[in-house]
């Protein structure tokens, strides 16, 4: 019987932690927009850190990405 609530609980934990972490990339997915490489945004999330420009700031509270440094930078690729 304690084999029995011991591998309940196991699962139950285990399910708990496999939803969570699937919940938290499905909320990544949902940010509307793309990083353009180069951009501010994309320098910040490679150091681990998140955009600190007040334009990125808002836009990321909104669950977006800031179109406008992220757009200036592909206008500046798409021109090369």
């Amino acid at each position: 019987m304690k084999l029995i609530k011991l591998l309940a609980i196991a699962a139950c934990a285990f399910a708990l932690v496999t939803l969570s972490s699937t919940a938290e990339e499905k909320k990544a997915e949902k940010k509307k927009g793309k990083i353009v490489a180069g951009s501010c945004c994309d320098k910040a999330k490679k150091a681990g850190n998140d955009c600190t420009h007040p334009c990125c700031v808002e836009a990321a509270k909104d669950g977006k990405v800031c179109g406008k440094c992220n757009k200036a930078e592909a206008k500046k690729e798409e021109a090369k």
